[in-house]
């Protein structure tokens, strides 16, 4: 795992608590609170067990997506594949001594219960909005490459400026043709709705 990934999946650990979305099989969204359980360099480990419909669309579709907030107004997000870990056992105990509290939760062997799985790629980002101008910093492990996101000012601006006006953080600097700064950028699209040579396209669905 890249120093990047690494920092802020360790980040992910420390905030511990997040939200973790998956789709039931009506295709549904469904979301839930869980703990980050582990940060390894292979990936996050979170829990959960056999009884739950969690686990269930765990093994099912493999995929998760993770939110979390920061004490200090800094958002983070993940998206990725998950799979049952070898050894799901052993992992548990592992969880359980660095989760001393779990123990209350599942006493004895009734820790059994649970599998453990781990997020082994995607693509994340860490979001600040505490600070002028916001800032974001993307991240990807596993061998996942990161999407372009954001939007695009094409070759066809006209260099008018109106997108500049109307960006709340100010984050569009003149040019030929104008440029996003994109770690700043709010990605709210006024600059695409405000251009009037439709010069401004969205890098994402």
């Amino acid at each position: 795992m890249n120093p990047t990934a690494r920092k802020y999946i360790d980040l992910f650990r420390a905030v511990k608590v997040a939200s973790a979305a998956t789709v039931d099989a009506q295709g549904r969204p469904q979301s839930r609170i869980i703990n980050v359980m582990l940060a390894l360099d292979e990936g996050m480990v979170i829990v959960t067990s056999r009884g739950k419909p969690f686990w269930k669309q765990l093994t099912e579709s493999g995929l998760v997506a993770l939110s979390a907030m920061c004490p200090e107004c800094q958002s983070l997000k993940f998206t990725g594949s998950v799979r049952r870990m070898e050894d799901s056992r052993a992992w548990v105990d592992e969880v359980f001594l660095h989760n001393p509290g779990m123990n209350e939760v599942y006493p004895g062997q009734s820790r059994y219960a649970l599998d453990a799985f781990l997020i082994y790629e995607g693509e994340g980002e860490w979001f600040d909005l505490l600070h002028h101008p916001i800032s974001r910093k993307r991240f990807a492990y596993g061998g996942t490459e990161m999407e372009l996101v954001g939007f695009s000012i094409l070759e066809t601006c006209t260099g008018c400026g109106a997108c500049a006006s109307v960006c709340p953080q100010q984050c569009i600097m003149p040019g030929t043709p104008y440029q996003i700064a994109q770690m700043h950028c709010l990605q709210c699209g006024l600059c695409t709705e405000h251009c009037p040579a439709e010069a401004i396209v969205r890098l994402h669905a």
